[in-house]
């Protein structure tokens, strides 16, 4: 293939899937569905090799993300980590969609900081995925 059509080919839409330790096995789930959708997932737990550095490989593959899904159980709701993936996707101007299983927006309180930078941003209940999977099937087509 020569180099001109290669450099037009287009980069595969990939979504960050943002979640706790607590809930690998729903995140997998997640990335599944997504990959499903016909988009590439980002998962820490399958795409960061053991002995690498974390961080840096998180600040190597946000980037090239299109979107972060932020996965919100009663597990990883103040987890800080996610906050901070959050927040570095807001950065870069990436589209953000937080997923709440088993927890709701009360779940929040505001002597424990509210939901500081999950404010504004699009919710989903888990039992609603399949509405973000079809507009996210669309995006992917659309690209």
């Amino acid at each position: 293939m020569a180099k001109g059509k290669a450099a037009r080919r287009r980069q595969p839409y990939r979504v960050f899937i943002s979640h706790s330790g607590d809930d690998m096995w729903l995140a997998q789930q997640l990335a599944a569905a997504v990959e499903a959708s016909g988009a590439q997932a980002f998962l820490d737990v399958r795409d960061i090799a053991h002995g690498d550095d974390f961080r840096k490989r998180i600040g190597e593959e946000l980037p090239k993300c299109a979107e972060l899904l932020a996965l919100f159980t009663p597990w990883s709701r103040n987890r800080w980590w996610v906050r901070h993936e959050i927040g570095m996707a807001d950065r870069q101007g990436l589209r953000i969609v937080c997923v709440f299983y088993h927890v709701k927006v009360a779940d929040f309180p505001i002597e424990e900081g509210g939901l500081g930078p999950l404010d504004g941003l699009k919710i989903v209940d888990i039992n609603g995925i399949d509405t973000y999977l079809s507009a996210l099937s669309k995006r992917v087509r659309e690209q």
